[in-house]
């Protein structure tokens, strides 16, 4: 297995062991003269910063570990860690050909000042206490992280850590996303996560990093479905409120004009290798293709009203075409922009997706309780598949299709490599959990079932359970149960931050990297298995100062943000906010300034614009709820100060009594 909660300890006593010594040596930049009246520039970001990697032979493997650092700009807050990507080489020390497909796991841990390098024996056992899950044992840099993530009932994110072996919580973030959120998508290079949020007609921006809403995106009248194109370049999102969809450029996350398709809800198909994006309305009887990288419309196709869903298949060349009030699924030839088959189908049809293949579309009938199964090569139903329970969804791993059923606990496997000619395919139902979906407040259009990284299992959203269920294949009941901590989970997807192959023998993962000095590097290969120890020296962390830059906007808070605040009791907030000098800023106006201020963790926020007071001087009201800790964050999305940029406030809060006496107490 791939991940270090699965990974056998044993097999490390008669490990192979390397030891090797890097250096990572990093100087200040030399200071830039302050010049307060010079505008701000535009440039790139800071270019990052590496070092030749470290490389070292032992039983027939050649592998190298090297580490880049990105310098933080100088406003980003003091102490914030930097973001760092390693850099796994193996290769055969014989012949110098790549060692592809292997797992290498690799952490990094600060060595106190005055302590030894660990000889081979303190390396295996460092190693196996990191395998083992212990909050108390985790490293300072972790290069084989995933999480689960959850988009729950109550306008939250969770963020769960399943590596964590701890009695109490695995709960590592929770985030609000601002809204009652409708569906969400993970940008492939896992740096950002989507939210549509229909009643604020935006999408939130997630930083997959800090976990924090950086900036609504607004977009179309209630946005729904969102769909990322196959090279993650843009991501489509459906404005089911005005028959339009956006299109989002997710490198800058900039929103372009939105293209009028007709009467939505939307669905989203993407062909030639997603340089195609073909685009449905629900109440239009055309097909709409669009260029992916442009958004311009290319042409039409007609399809009939009621288009529900769109799968394209590289097997059939085709697109596939759900039209459940016509009890019916079309085969569009994009190439001549025509249907060139007709499949009828009996019942509704609540979900059209392929396997992972392109050859196998699986055809969901809650209202019957059945699943076709429609052979692309032949475009036609190779199985009808009966005995499941009021089934909504399908996910894939390459082994297994996973049905959810809503009113049964029980997700129904059918095993694809017996889907080839006509006997009955193998069913296996494996029950995840105590009540069904059903009872759960909204069951939601996201996916509830999501494939592990390993590729031979899947984490399932427990709605009612308000928990998750770990199955591994070849089990009959789920290997373990994460809690939601109260929270209903609606979707769930893996963020997986481990070491990826992204070239023949090269594997990177990002981490963080928070202080200077010598860090004892591990580094695990399956196969062969070799525990390769090293070290890498991090000298001054830097600023970049030819990246130098002045926010336009400066912050200066007028309330005292060491005062012990009383719960439902309201205080005014005031704070200043102006031009920074020589910025060639206007004034800011209430209307530009968007105020947050949310307990953590908990799911109270409030997000409202400030009344002015004076000029540059602006006020909000807080009126916690409850005692704990509160963040205040201003943002000012229109001069590019997005929240989280300028200085945040934490505020506390106590009884009454206890506020009082702090409130004397303060100078």
């Amino acid at each position: 297995m791939r991940k270090p909660y699965v990974l056998a300890i044993a097999g490390l006593l008669s490990t192979g062991l390397i030891a090797a010594g890097g250096h990572f040596l990093l100087r200040r930049a030399p200071a830039a003269p302050e010049s307060p009246t010079a505008p701000v520039p535009s440039r790139a970001p800071p270019a990052p910063i590496t070092a030749a990697p470290v490389k070292v032979t032992r039983d027939g493997v050649s592998l190298a570990f090297g580490l880049t650092l990105t310098p933080r700009p100088v406003e980003t807050e003091q102490g914030s860690p930097l973001q760092a990507v390693a850099r796994v080489t193996l290769a055969d020390a014989r012949t110098g050909e790549p060692l592809t497909g292997r797992r290498p796991l690799a952490w990094m841990r600060l060595r106190p000042p005055g302590e030894a390098a660990p000889d081979d024996a303190a390396c295996r056992t460092q190693v196996k206490t990191y395998l083992g899950g212990l909050l108390s044992a985790q490293a300072d840099v972790d290069f084989n992280a995933y999480w689960f993530l959850t988009l729950n009932h109550d306008q939250t994110v969770s963020v769960i850590n399943p590596q964590i072996a701890f009695d109490r919580t695995k709960l590592q973030h929770l985030v609000s996303v601002g809204g009652a959120a409708a569906d969400w998508a993970l940008l492939p290079d896992r740096s950002a996560l989507y939210v549509t949020l229909p009643g604020q007609d935006t999408v939130s921006v997630v930083d997959a990093q800090r976990f924090v809403v950086t900036r609504p995106l607004h977009v179309g009248r209630q946005p729904g479905r969102i769909a990322l194109a196959p090279d993650g370049l843009t991501a489509w999102v459906s404005n089911d409120g005005d028959g339009t969809v956006t299109i989002i450029d997710t490198p800058t996350h900039s929103v372009r004009d939105p293209v009028d398709v007709g009467a939505g809800p939307h669905a989203f198909g993407f062909s030639e290798s997603g340089r195609t994006a073909w685009v449905s309305a629900r109440e239009a009887p055309v097909l709409t293709a669009l260029d992916t990288a442009s958004g311009e419309v290319l042409g039409r196709v007609e399809v009939g009203t009621g288009v529900t869903e769109l799968a394209w298949s590289d097997v059939a060349r085709a697109l596939f075409v759900a039209r459940p009030g016509a009890h019916e699924v079309l085969v569009v030839d994009t190439t001549r922009r025509e249907v060139s088959l007709r499949i009828p189908v009996k019942g509704s049809l609540d979900a059209l997706r392929f396997d992972n293949t392109g050859r196998w579309a699986f055809l969901v009938h809650k209202d019957t309780d059945t699943v076709d199964i429609v052979d692309a090569a032949t475009s036609q139903v190779a199985h009808t598949l009966p005995g499941f329970s009021a089934p909504d969804s399908v996910v894939f791993t390459d082994a297994f299709a996973y049905v959810r059923n809503t009113t049964d606990s029980r997700v129904t496997l059918v095993e694809l490599k017996t889907l080839e000619g006509t006997g009955t395919p193998a069913l296996v139902r494996v029950t995840m959990g105590q009540r069904p979906a059903s009872e759960a407040r909204v069951l939601g259009r996201s996916d509830p079932i999501a494939p592990l990284p390993e590729g031979n299992g899947v984490i399932a959203a427990g709605n009612a359970d308000r928990a998750l269920f770990l199955y591994q294949e070849g089990m009959m009941a789920p290997r373990g149960t994460h809690l939601n901590y109260g929270r209903e989970p609606r979707a769930v997807k893996v963020l997986d931050r481990s070491l990826r192959e992204v070239e023949p023998g090269v594997f990177t993962a990002r981490g963080s990297v928070r202080e200077n000095g010598t860090y004892d590097v591990q580094v695990l290969l399956d196969n062969p298995r070799v525990v390769a120890c090293l070290e890498w020296k991090v000298g001054e962390v830097p600023v970049d100062a030819s990246f130098a830059r002045t926010l336009p906007l400066k912050l200066t808070p007028e309330f005292d943000a060491k005062r012990m605040y009383a719960p439902g009791q309201t205080a005014p907030l005031r704070f200043r906010l102006e031009p920074t000098a020589g910025a060639g800023q206007p004034a800011v106006a209430p209307e530009e300034i968007r105020v947050l201020m949310f307990r953590t963790p908990g799911t109270w926020q409030v997000r409202t614009e400030p009344r002015r007071v004076s000029d540059g001087v602006f006020e909000v009201d807080f009126n916690p709820p409850t005692e704990g800790q509160y963040k205040f964050v201003v943002g000012v999305e229109g001069r590019g100060v997005d929240l989280g940029r300028l200085p945040t406030f934490t505020l506390g809060v106590s009884p009454p009594l206890a506020a009082a006496l702090t409130s004397e107490s303060a100078p």
